[in-house]
């Protein structure tokens, strides 16, 4: 099963921000957009899917764009607004929750894993912290 990252925050909180440090990460140099209206852009080159739940209205409409392809193998799945289309994704995930803190700029993030994957993605995390 390949990496998949939930992301999850009001508008502006910073999901596509995330997901184009995971892109230049990975080693990807170019843009790394939104994918609102396209619903999943990807980055084969690095192995990276990013897909944007805001406009869908079902975890079914997620499935039927073909994300399940990008969970398996060596793939990074990112997904914003991954709340909306949870059942769509595999519980063994990361998950991210970012909002807004007090000052202009600044974000907070919760980082939580779940299952084998996820909790093991959690752990990278904290050991750079």
């Amino acid at each position: 099963m390949g990496d998949v990252v939930c992301l999850e925050g009001e508008l502006g909180t910073g999901k596509t921000v995330m997901v184009r440090g995971i892109a230049r990460g990975r080693g990807y140099t170019g843009a790394v957009p939104s994918p609102t209206f396209t619903i999943i852009h990807t980055y084969p080159e690095v192995r990276l899917c990013h897909a944007d739940a805001f406009r869908l209205g079902s975890a079914d409409e997620l499935l039927e764009a073909g994300i399940e392809e990008y969970m398996e193998g060596d793939w990074v799945l990112a997904v914003e607004w991954a709340d909306r289309v949870r059942d769509a994704l595999p519980e063994d995930a990361l998950t991210v929750r970012l909002v807004f803190g007090r000052k202009d700029n600044e974000r907070l993030l919760t980082i939580e894993g779940s299952g084998e994957d996820g909790n093991r993605l959690a752990g990278l995390i904290e050991e750079v912290r």
